[in-house]
């Protein structure tokens, strides 16, 4: 590999590096897997990305892999953003934010381009991306893409999806392909061109056209393989690749640059806590509040909080609550009107509804609501345990729950619980119905290590039986596939492939993910 990394230095206005600190650095992410590249590159432009996947398209013709992982922050929890061979890293020197044109609300970027720097530079706009509300600030925008992530806000705004314009993206062999919504007549041009672009429209072309009774089956709600292929063609036969890219975890190609659209931001939320002392009240007070427009509308098992608070954590209106009642489940919901009248009213209606059903109820506006933001991440208390050798991989979560089944399916999940002698408290956006579950283990044991794949086949199978989806945000990576896909049509996995292969038909981009993993080697791959 020495070798390798010596003509790639070479060639690359970025650095390469084989030190071993930097290699083991980037053998983790978010989730429970690692897995130690053989080299990391750091590249400063679009060229050296070109660069690097001509060179591991040209070892992949003479039979020698060598795949290419791109790695935003590494906080992806599915093992989507470790692999061997190579790891493109763009947050060191390709984190630029170019542009911003306010008639358009538009903003230029590059992939490394941290949330924290682009939610700041925004705000001094009045603008944000709704989708990136309350994501991990160390994550990248290249990340938030690869990942389909929507966020709490994703009810009132949508998924990231929503908020792209154009992406650039290096396919497998160094080629440039720029998305972006092109018509009939312009799809027909670039069809009869020679070369890789020109292969891809061909091959997703054919691709809708052959397995058009498959796609109209797939959910909006489901972001399980590319079932986004049913987004990219339109009733007047215009054509956007761009859905594709959403959510493909850098199996497709790698973006080196996107343009994103913003919305307008509002300063202040004006926030209501309810506090139950039986969780099904809160299930039943799901659809009134929804009916509220929320900005976002979030659920919590109490035993969250209770967690919190046992490691010092403490959370007033909570402790308030406490006080009178044992809570069981709290929801945290937010309005965020530019208009102060307006969410004057929306906390009005809160303390009507919450006097007709006699529920524990703390409000707060503009710059009192910060505490019951922070709240929204007291998950953190469980997640993140103060003994180093327990934690909750964030592996149990963006699954999908239909409302009409949610209390049949949270009835089965405490019985899962039971039967696997492990607490499965659990917390998610109701007006997405996505949601996760946050067991605790210690990994170090065996046991425990199997108890981990246990719970993700019999979660799996509790979402699929509810009529729900596994992977509605987040993306399958390397771990979840193994649980999800043999619960598909056969035909549906196939698509999958043929989608795989059009776009990486020498398997150069991110090898093991989003396809199915011996579960002993997964074993292995456990931190």
């Amino acid at each position: 590999m020495s070798k390798v990394a010596s003509y790639l230095r070479g060639h690359l206005s970025g650095e390469v590096t084989t030190r071993p600190e930097v290699l083991s650095a980037m053998a983790s992410d978010g989730g429970a897997l690692s897995i130690k590249p053989e080299l990391v590159i750091f590249p400063r432009t679009t060229n050296d990305i070109r660069k690097v996947a001509r060179f591991s398209w040209q070892l992949a013709e003479k039979g020698h892999a060598l795949s290419i992982t791109p790695r935003g922050g590494g906080s992806d929890a599915t093992g989507g953003a470790i692999g061997k061979g190579i790891i493109i890293s763009p947050a060191a020197h390709m984190r630029r934010i170019y542009e911003f044109d306010a008639k358009q609300r538009l903003v230029r970027m590059q992939p490394g381009a941290s949330i924290d720097a682009i939610t700041q530079a925004l705000a001094l706009q009045g603008q944000h991306i709704p989708a990136l509300f309350a994501s991990d600030q160390r994550g990248t925008i290249g990340g938030a893409i690869a990942t389909g992530i929507s966020g709490p806000l994703g009810g009132k705004y949508g998924s990231i999806e929503k908020s792209i314009d154009q992406l650039e993206v290096v396919l497998a062999n160094g080629d440039i392909l720029q998305t972006g919504r092109i018509s009939k007549r312009e799809l027909s041009k670039i069809k009869g061109q020679p070369g890789m672009v020109g292969d891809i429209y061909r091959g997703i072309d054919g691709i809708i056209e052959e397995y058009g009774d498959v796609l109209d089956t797939l959910r909006s709600d489901d972001s399980t393989g590319y079932n986004s292929v049913a987004d990219v063609k339109h009733s007047d036969g215009s054509f956007d690749l761009t859905p594709l890219f959403v959510g493909s975890q850098g199996t497709l190609g790698i973006v080196s640059e996107m343009i994103l659209k913003t919305e307008q931001r509002g300063d202040h939320y004006a926030i209501g806590a309810f506090v139950y002392e039986k969780s099904e009240e809160a299930r039943d007070a799901f659809d009134e509040l929804c009916r509220l427009d929320p900005a976002f509308i979030d659920y919590f098992d109490a035993a969250l909080f209770d967690t919190a608070a046992a490691s010092g954590k403490t959370y007033e209106f909570y402790a308030k609550a406490s006080e009178s009642l044992h809570p069981a489940a709290v929801i945290l919901m937010g309005f965020d009107d530019q208009n102060d009248r307006h969410r004057a009213k929306h906390l009005k209606k809160l303390r009507k509804i919450a006097e007709k059903s006699g529920t524990y109820l703390a409000v707060a506006d503009q710059d009192d609501a910060d505490e019951m933001l922070a709240a929204r991440d007291v998950s953190y208390y469980t997640d993140a345990p103060d003994k180093a050798d327990h934690s909750s991989p964030s592996i149990f979560g963006g699954f999908q729950v239909p409302g009409g089944r949610f209390e049949e399916f949270y009835g089965a999940l405490q019985a899962l619980a039971d039967k696997l002698k492990t607490p499965l408290p659990l917390s998610g956006y109701v007006y997405t119905g996505v949601y996760t579950v946050h067991p605790t283990f210690e990994l170090k044991k065996v046991s425990d290590k199997q108890k981990v794949f246990k719970l993700l086949d019999e979660l799996s199978q509790l979402v699929i039986k509810h009529g729900g989806s596994m992977i509605s945000e987040g993306g399958e990576g390397r771990l979840k596939a193994k649980f999800v896909y043999p619960h598909l049509d056969p035909r549906l996995v196939k698509m999958y492939d043929e989608i795989k292969m059009i776009f990486d038909p020498r398997g150069v981009f991110n090898q093991g993910v989003k396809q199915q993993v011996d579960v002993r080697k997964l074993a292995e791959m456990l931190k």
